[in-house]
């Protein structure tokens, strides 16, 4: 099992807590599982799942807080699929489990409390080679819809080429001292620094379309489980370049 995939609905939530109270979130300690067979390791309602939803899997995210009791949060995984482009995307869904009196087990898009709400299905995608990686490995990406398998492409290999260059970062973030204020600016070096440090590298977790041509990337530190830096890049003649910088931190 992998960490560090966003899903909206658990980094909605912490969003939440980190948006009245920074420090909220950090004290909210995360699991998160995929089950992909009703095997011994499995909970229950993993292997009901499974076992009722052929070449489907379940993540199951589990909050942590303090004096509280475990809030649990299930995804279903669809199946993956291959495009000709070579991008590899499923669907997740926000899924619920409904117990009869029988003990038998439903499951649905429906929360069991009417006043609460699911998050919409929302796709994970990754660049894949001759095969897809498996829906939990951390090359996933979670991609808001419409965003076309070519522009998905173009931006992974931006972030990869640069990532991997500080020559290359540094010119594509050239012009963001010039439009952040220094708190921010402070706040990209330690990002720059976690980048190209001895550590794990922040991890792309999710794209979101920020205009024409343009993209907001969600980060976050290998072990965690929801984004904490987000780059704001927009195409130009000479390529993409960083336009902004924000941190939960």
């Amino acid at each position: 099992m992998h960490f560090g995939n966003p899903r909206p609905a658990a980094f909605l939530f912490l969003l939440a807590l980190a948006g009245a109270s920074p420090a909220a979130a950090a004290d909210i300690a995360t699991t998160r599982q995929a089950f992909f067979t009703a095997d011994s390791s499995a909970p229950e309602l993993a292997k009901d799942y499974v076992g009722s939803h052929p070449g489907y899997g379940i993540e199951i995210t589990e909050f942590h807080d303090a004096g509280k009791d475990p809030t649990q949060i299930f995804h279903g995984l669809g199946p993956v699929s291959r495009s000709r482009a070579g991008v590899c995307r499923f669907t997740a869904t926000e899924i619920f489990p409904h117990r009869a009196d029988d003990g038998a087990i439903s499951w649905d898009s429906m929360p069991l409390n009417p006043r609460e709400h699911a998050e919409p299905p929302f796709t994970m995608a990754a660049v894949g080679g001759a095969n897809c990686p498996r829906q939990d490995a951390a090359a996933y990406a979670a991609l808001e819809s419409g965003i076309s398998d070519a522009e998905f492409i173009a931006v992974t290999n931006f972030w990869k080429d640069i990532s991997k260059s500080e020559g290359k970062f540094d010119d594509a973030s050239v012009y963001l001292s010039l439009i952040v204020s220094q708190k921010v600016a402070d706040a990209f070096a330690t990002f720059r620094s976690a980048l190209f440090g001895s550590g794990p590298p922040p991890q792309l977790q999710a794209i979101f379309r920020g205009g024409l041509e343009a993209y907001d990337l969600a980060f976050g530190d290998s072990s965690a489980n929801t984004s904490n830096f987000f780059l704001s890049i927009s195409k130009s003649s000479t390529g993409f370049q960083v336009l902004n910088f924000q941190t939960q931190y």
